[in-house]
This record gives C-alpha cells, structure tokens and sequence, in this order.
C-alpha cells in the first residue's frame, strides 16, 4: 500500500534447574515431567532444538521475518510461510527467548512473543506463536508496557511470569474468549491453531493491540469499541473486561471467496460486467477516491486484478455504524483487502464494505470523489541547529492531505484553500492554504500565518508552512525534558491534549474551495488509524538521520544549502536491529522568509522507497527540492529546513523530522 500523498508464548513448566544452554522449562501448553529410570515408553525432558509457531492477526502472516533474541543477545531469524507458520533452529540459544515478527506489507506493526524455556517431550520443537495477543503477553510483562523493553530485561521471561500475564489477559478478553468457544484459561503462545478466523484465529481477529491513547506502551481494544483500552503492563489490573464483537470474525467470508473468485475471473480475461463474482463482491455504485463507478473502478484503484495477484484475506479494522458516512448508508466496515503480489510480496490495500438489506456484504469504497486522506500520525522531531535544540520532542495528531487538485464534472480545478471540522480539532476548524509560488508537493498546507476564511486568491495567502500535520499533543522524548512551544503556531493545539478524550476513526467534514474562493464541496472523511499518546514514541524504532546528512543539509555552510532548486540529494540512516519501515517516503522540506508583498513560502518535496519491507540506505532523492540554509546572491537565507523520513504501517503515520530552525 503506497499513500502518503497516503504482537507468544508456550505455558512453561517450571524445571528443576537451568543449564547453560536450552535446558530450562519445558515448551507447549502443558510441558513434559522429567522421568526417572529407563522406562521406554516414559517420555524424557529434553533441551529441543527447534522451534516453530503461527504468525497471524486474524488471518496468516505470509512472509514475515521472525527474530528470536536470547539471553546473550545472540539472533537467529526465519521467515513465515503461507500458512503464518514458521520453523527455527534452536542450537546453540540460551533461554530464555524473545521472539518479533515484522510484517514487510505494513497491516500490522511489530509483533512479540516469549519463550522461557525449551525442556520439552523428548525434545519436540517448542511452540511459540507470534500474534497480537502473545504481544499482549509480552507487554503485560514490562513495566513500562514495551514489549522490546524485554531486550535489556530478559531475565524477567520466567514461566511465573509469563502464566501472571497469561491470566491478565484471559481476563480482559473473557467474553471474547467465551463468544468464539475458546477455554476461558486460554495460553495464547503455546496453543497451536490454524489462521482460518474460528476458535483461538477468531479470538486474534477480534482485538486489536496497539501504542496507548493515554500513555507509553501498549493497550488492547476490541473491535466491538475502539475506544475502550486496557493498559498493558504489569501492573495492569482488569475491572472490566471487553465486550465481544456483534460480528463473528469469518463475517466476510463469503464476500472473500467471491472477490478471490472474481480476481482469478479478472486476470482471466473476464469484463468488469460480465462475470457474477465480480459483481456480487463489488457493489455497482462503488466510489473510492474519485475511482468508480462499479468493478471498473474497483480495478482502477487496486492492484488485485493484476496478474499473478492473490487474495489471501480480508481483515477489518473498524466498524462503521450505518449513517457514519454520506453515501454509506448501511451498516459498513473499513477493511483491509490482503494479498500477494505477483513476486510473491505480501500486500494490502484498504476499502469498505457494507451489509446489504439481505444481510450480503459487498465492497461499497469510502464514496469520495477525491483523493483528500486523513490518518493520525506519531512522530519524533529533533533540531540541528543550537537554538532548538532543546526542543526536541515526541507529537501525534492527524495527517491530512489535500490535494491542490480536483475534478469537477471531469475538468481538473486548483484548490485554494480548504478548512476541516472534527473530533480532535480546533472549534472554528483548521485551515490550509496552496503553497502558491512555492511547492506543495502536491498537497496544501497548514500556513503559519492566520487564515480565518477562504483565500479569494492566491496572492492574499497568508505566511505558509510546511507541514499536512496536526499536533494536538507533544512531549519530552523519553529520557529527557522539553522546552519546546508551538508558539501559537496554526498546526499545533493551543495546549497538549489527552489524547484518549478523542475519538478513535473519528469522522471529519472537509470543506474545498477553488482559488476564488467559491465553495467546491464539503465531504466527509473517516480517520483509518487510531489515535496514539506521544509517550508511545518510546516503543518505535526510529532510525538515526546519518550526521553527513545534517552537516550537508540541516547546518549552515553545508554543501547542500544552496540548493535553489536541488535536482538530487544522498540520504543515509541507520537503523535499530531487524526493523522494517514499509511504505517508506522521504521529504525535504523549506520555509522561506517573509518578503515585500510576498508571504513566507512553502516548498516541499516527497520521494518514494519500498513499499514493502525496507528502503535500503543510502537513498538518492531525486526531485525538485529547496535548502537554502546559506544565503546567496540571489537567494535570501531560509528559516526552517526539515528532512523527514516516514513510513505507514497499521493505517498510521509514522514520521521522524530532523530540523534547522523553527518557524
């Protein structure tokens, strides 16, 4: 999925003695006892040398990395069939285990699991599964709530330990257990299963495991309320627990077979009328961002009538009552739409359906008729230059990109200004202006001056900014403290907010008007992801911009800060172990200085990497681009320059900002 512009653990038993290599407690759900004598059909516990488990989030992880971390820091890694499941050497780890799934298609952020040890049944392969829930686990582990917390801490990974937070989150999900027929003591890591959205898969498919909305780590919600969370961490304490979803998980099932059925009909040679899968799954007024009408538009906006592309599945993400949104008038669900591309890639795209008078589902699209994108977003952002460099500081809010523009009736029309009401957002609404003589890359921005009404031209715009993001909330990076202030800035609230007091796919009116001023249309746009607290920055990996970069693009006298415009620059970072950042895009962006008759202008430029697993680095960013941080003779000295380097995984936005100056 390519848009910028858009968590197992076996219940061990405890051993007699660890050694000093895998010989600690035994693996599964139940583990084998030690026998004594040479009884032939007595089973022996023995150290096992192999490891294996399902990666899934309701449906099957195809092609994930999974890590295994022991003791000593020592790594070994596999990647996950087409079934979720995964098989790994043991020889020569020391216990106890941390186990990561990263998943390259970005449906899903890090998964985690546990093992603490591996004395199994004459020495069959320990079982640990990687999904949301042994991410729960994990979590509910630390104090901090961070599963990757237990990558300095392994000494915690105990068989007590592990059976302490087991019961804390059969707890928090005891009626989800219940509705599914799964036993309420419930082992999530050590219980195999298969990824077919029944029993313990349905269970997965229900929750969702997440960064907190109300502190650092992680929370689970349910799907049936997204905005009710528990905390996970140890010193978590359930008082009530999460109600079960109305909808059983394998809900779309029949809508999958039909679409699955339709694609392979498609790559087939079959018309986008002609075949009954295609139009039983796809709903004739289907609309998703300008691209309808019908499966003709269905196949312009995805890639899954593509050759050699396969559905693998359908997860949802949120329910959307009926009514929620202009032209969905039934009940609705945002989804995301699985698959593998034709190299075998895993992928995904998002949609909605909606149940039908007949209780059918069919695929339905948001019903927009542009390409306008809201998803919150968390980021990171630290300062170069000495003046701010105190600032430094964690942000959520909300990505909002609106394109500078649309068709009207078939004809392409500028977009001057634009303002959005909703959840989260000032009373009087946020506006944003085009970048003018400058460059938007494609998007307008939030201005730094005060813009209180529709631009009737773009010679009356107010200073610009460079930034599509709201911040309703800020904080010190963790470790250390913040002097940082937004300064009445346009893009930041007035004040930090709490961001578990906002709604969760929260519902927004964006109101479009041409350069005139003169009103285009007003629709109705669904934030996809959720919303996350600041702290939860302490739980991403972010990578570090190489300092050859800051000294050529973000430091005075660098040799990249006459660049008025840039053709190409050389990006490096560095990344934290087996980390994966897909849907990658890079930015460098500019503010000007105000000038007679000409406000502050805008200039920013966006370059794409992969949209599955990572962006190697370096990477050349090839496009029109504007740093002067040095003046020339023609060009006066610049106040801010930023580059970014973000990615989108689980719907939100990630973005990590190295910046000189400050507005």
């Amino acid at each position: 999925m390519k848009i910028r512009s858009n968590t197992a653990i076996a219940r061990l038993v405890l051993c007699a003695s660890l050694s000093a290599t895998l010989a600690a407690c035994g693996g599964g759900g139940g583990g084998a006892s030690a026998t004594g004598g040479a009884s032939g059909n007595q089973p022996t516990t023995t150290a096992a040398t192999a490891m294996t488990g399902t990666v899934a989030i309701g449906t099957a992880l195809t092609g994930a990395t999974v890590t295994v971390t022991d003791a000593n820091g020592k790594t070994t890694a596999a990647t996950s069939g087409a079934n979720g499941t995964y098989s790994i050497s043991l020889t020569g780890l020391t216990a106890p285990l941390l186990i990561t799934a990263a998943d390259p298609s970005g449906v899903s952020g890090t998964l985690y699991s546990v093992v603490a040890g591996a004395n199994t049944a004459n020495g069959t392969p320990v079982t640990a599964n990687v999904t949301p829930l042994t991410t729960a686990v994990t979590a509910l582990m630390t104090q901090s709530g961070n599963p990757a917390a237990l990558a300095g801490n392994i000494s915690a990974v105990t068989s007590s330990a592990i059976t302490t937070a087991e019961a804390t989150l059969d707890t928090a999900i005891a009626p989800i257990l219940s509705a599914n027929s799964v036993a309420a003591s419930f082992d999530p890591i050590g219980t195999t299963f298969t990824p077919n959205q029944t029993g313990a898969d349905a269970v997965i498919d229900s929750v969702a495991v997440t960064p907190s909305a109300s502190g650092s780590g992680l929370q689970i919600t349910s799907l049936a309320d997204p905005n009710t969370a528990i905390q996970l961490n140890s010193s978590t304490s359930v008082s009530t627990a999460l109600a079960a979803p109305a909808q059983s998980a394998n809900y779309l099932a029949n809508l999958q077979a039909a679409l699955a059925a339709c694609a392979s009909d498609f790559q087939g040679g079959a018309t986008d009328t002609s075949d009954s899968n295609c139009t039983s799954a796809i709903d004739a007024t289907y609309l998703n961002n300008g691209d309808g009408t019908g499966v003709a538009g269905f196949a312009k906006r995805h890639t899954l009538f593509t050759k050699g592309t396969a559905l693998t599945g359908i997860k949802t993400v949120a329910f959307v009552p009926a009514g929620t949104l202009a032209g969905i008038s039934n009940p609705a669900a945002l989804v995301y739409l699985l698959m593998t591309d034709p190299d075998g890639t895993p992928d995904f795209a998002m949609d909605y359906v909606q149940e039908l008078p007949n209780g059918k589902w069919d695929i339905i699209g948001n019903q927009l008729q542009d390409s306008t994108y809201i998803a919150s977003f968390l980021g990171r952002v630290q300062y170069t230059d000495s003046v701010d460099a105190a600032n430094a500081h964690y942000e959520s809010g909300l990505d909002i990109q609106i394109p500078s523009s649309v068709a009207v009736s078939g004809t392409a029309k500028s977009v001057g200004s634009a303002v959005v009401t909703g959840p989260g957002l000032p009373a009087n609404g946020l506006w944003f202006q085009t970048a003018g003589n400058g460059t938007g890359a494609g998007y307008l921005e939030i201005p730094t001056g005060t813009l209180i009404a529709p631009l009737s031209s773009t010679g009356n715009r107010v200073n610009g900014g460079m930034s599509t993001t709201y911040k309703w909330a800020w904080s010190p990076i963790s470790g250390s403290t913040t002097s940082f202030s937004p300064n009445g800035l346009p893009e930041y609230a007035s004040s930090s907010q709490d961001v578990s007091t906002i709604t969760n796919f929260g519902v927004y009116t964006v109101t479009l008007y041409d350069t005139t001023g003169t009103e285009i249309r007003s629709e109705q746009i669904q934030n996809i992801a959720r919303n996350y607290a600041t702290a939860a920055g302490s739980t991403v990996s972010w990578q570090t911009l190489g300092n050859d970069v800051i000294a050529n693009y973000l430091a005075q006298g660098g040799s990249g800060t006459q660049s008025a415009p840039g053709m190409s620059a050389t990006l490096d970072w560095t990344t934290p172990a087996s980390s994966f950042y897909p849907n990658f895009w890079a930015s460098i962006n500019s503010l000007g200085v105000a000038q007679a008759s000409i406000p502050t202008t805008t200039y920013d430029a966006t370059v794409w990497g992969a949209s599955t697993g990572n962006t190697p680095s370096p990477l050349t960013f090839i496009g029109t681009f504007t740093d002067v941080l040095t003046s020339t003779t023609t060009a006066t000295a610049e106040q801010a320059v930023q580059v970014q380097l973000g990615w989108q995984a689980d719907g939100e936005y990630y973005v990590n900002s190295y910046q000189y100056g400050e507005p």
